[in-house]
């Protein structure tokens, strides 16, 4: 399937493929911000005295931004310039590692990670847009997949190196040297974005509210509540995992911990498998709607404690592996169901809204189920309907797209 015309796309015959590596960098580090926290939480509330209730809002603090300000970040990148405005995220995050790193209490390490979390959002949000400034068209697709696979290499990459970090320098010493390696992958975008590297997108910028309007455009709607739907089954099936083990007896936490990261991070496999299938040619409403086929499978054995441990752990990681087909198609539809080219950012924005609902609210649905329906036997109800929607919405997607192809 085509793509719809995009800004660079005429002006980048050969893909400069520093700046695609660096930019997905400059995603990964992002995402760096979301996994040192869950780790690094039992220590910062014995050392600042938080409550639990406290420690919950250091994380999810992450969500609530992102779908205040996913869209936002990106209608403001579109209009003021994506590089320009990637400098402001990444130094956002740094100032903020910094600021975490010398709290004292609750209040000030709030701030800190209101101020990370904005810094993420911009950089999420922006970077997608400035690869059409750096590929040639034909590499679409695959830069998308392998794109996709940030958030669970940030993550995992945290949730791993973490524990080690903290035993050498505590978590203040781990907090500064994400504001530093901000500023280093900074300095690396700069570099990789210069005059002369990659062309000026020629797309004039949109004014700030015609880019706000992108909410109201059935499009990037239906593509945002699409990746809502993936994003509560992956992050859901990520964020439990501990609990379910460690409740049913399987793993200690140490153990539980490591096998999370192992789940978390299998999911890039799968983004860059979506992205050479596309490149070839695979359909992208396909590899979607089998996706999501194929999680609501996983997810009836995952909890099925009428199997072996090491049989729901495989269907765990196959759940997440699989998964990560999604989020590469959905990123490579972003120029096709765009309002206009000018509005990209904003589209990917209004997409890392739906990204953040779906991880706010899948977790809270299944401890709901579980507590409520009788325990983890029932936990596969919230994974399984969230597949179906998702698998309605992409067919709803997959119209959309081939009216918009049909007229542009």
């Amino acid at each position: 399937m085509s793509t719809f015309p995009s800004p660079g796309d005429d002006e980048s015959p050969r893909t400069n493929w520093v700046a695609v590596a660096v930019l997905i960098l400059a995603a990964v580090a992002a995402a760096f911000q979301i996994g040192k926290a869950p780790a690094a939480l039992p220590v910062i509330r014995s050392e600042l005295g938080l409550s639990l209730d406290e420690g919950v809002w250091v994380i999810s603090i992450f969500n609530l931004l992102g779908i205040t300000l996913g869209m936002v970040a990106g209608a403001l990148g579109d209009r003021l310039g994506h590089r320009k405005l990637i400098v402001v995220g990444f130094l956002a995050m740094a100032i903020a590692s910094f600021a975490g790193a010398a709290a004292d209490g609750f209040t000030l390490l709030l701030l800190s990670r209101v101020l990370e979390g904005f810094g993420f959002i911009v950089v999420a949000s922006v970077a997608p847009p400035m690869f059409l400034a750096v590929r040639a068209p034909r590499h679409h697709r695959l830069i998308f997949g392998l794109y996709s696979g940030y958030w669970p290499a940030g993550v995992a990459a945290m949730i791993l190196v973490t524990p080690v970090v903290m035993d050498a320098i505590g978590w203040r010493g781990l907090w500064s040297i994400n504001g530093i390696l901000a500023l280093l992958v900074l300095a690396l975008v700069l570099f990789v974005t210069r005059s002369g590297v990659t062309r000026a997108v020629r797309a004039t910028p949109p004014p700030f509210l015609e880019a706000l309007r992108t909410f109201t455009r059935v499009g990037p709607m239906t593509l945002a509540l699409t990746f809502g739907a993936y994003s509560s089954i992956h992050v859901t099936v990520v964020a439990l995992l501990p609990t379910f083990y460690t409740e049913a007896g399987f793993t200690g936490l140490g153990t539980a911990a490591l096998l999370t990261a192992l789940v978390a991070v299998v999911n890039v496999g799968g983004n860059v498998i979506a992205g050479i299938a596309m490149h070839r040619g695979a359909p992208r409403w396909i590899l979607v709607i089998a996706t999501f086929a194929l999680i609501a499978l996983s997810a009836m054995l995952m909890y099925d404690d009428g199997l072996s441990f090491d049989v729901r752990l495989g269907a765990a990681i196959f759940l997440s592996f699989i998964a990560g087909m999604i989020p590469a198609c959905l990123f490579a539809a972003t120029p096709i169901v765009s309002p206009s080219p000018s509005l990209v950012g904003a589209t990917t924005g209004l997409m890392m809204q739906g990204s953040q609902l779906g991880q706010l609210v899948g977790p809270v649905a299944m401890a709901w189920v579980v507590t409520n329906l009788g325990g983890w036997n029932f936990a596969p109800v919230t994974l399984v309907s969230a597949a179906v929607i998702g698998s309605a919405l992409m067919l709803a997607l997959r119209r959309i797209e081939t009216r918009r192809l049909r007229e542009g």
